[in-house]
């Protein structure tokens, strides 16, 4: 069997943003998982995701990690996706020029957002823009 981490890259790769999906629940698991955060279940099915999802709030990080301090300040934030789970994950269009920018932005919350897939430091990462 395929690590799961692998077959998340691969996909990303190949311009796919997937998550599982249980056969037996139905619930929506993202980012994949190899069993069902619902019911535990291993009869899951690979399912890209829509892609929309809705901002619910974000700030940026202190200390990024080494490799991507030269990115920093990096807007991060929790978008709830249209399939149901939420994702913490980079906002782009987030303004975190300052505290009270960071404040502002997110009493104009919840937006809708889009997924889009990005290569940062040669990584594939899923963002969402505002």
């Amino acid at each position: 069997m395929e690590p799961i981490a692998k077959k998340w890259y691969d996909n990303l790769g190949q311009g796919k943003i997937m998550g599982t999906k249980c056969l037996d629940c139905g619930a929506f698991t993202f980012p994949p998982l190899t069993v069902c955060r619902k019911c535990n279940s291993r009869n899951i099915q690979w399912q890209e995701i829509s892609g929309k999802g809705t901002l619910i709030m974000y700030s940026s990080t202190i200390l990024p990690a080494k490799k991507f301090t030269k990115y920093a300040p990096i807007p991060y934030g929790i978008v709830k996706l249209e399939e149901g789970p939420c994702f913490f994950t980079k906002i782009e269009g987030a303004d975190v020029s300052s505290t009270e920018a960071i404040i502002k932005g997110n009493e104009q919350l919840p937006v809708e957002v889009k997924a889009e897939i990005q290569q940062v430091e040669g990584v594939n990462i899923v963002a969402f823009r505002k």
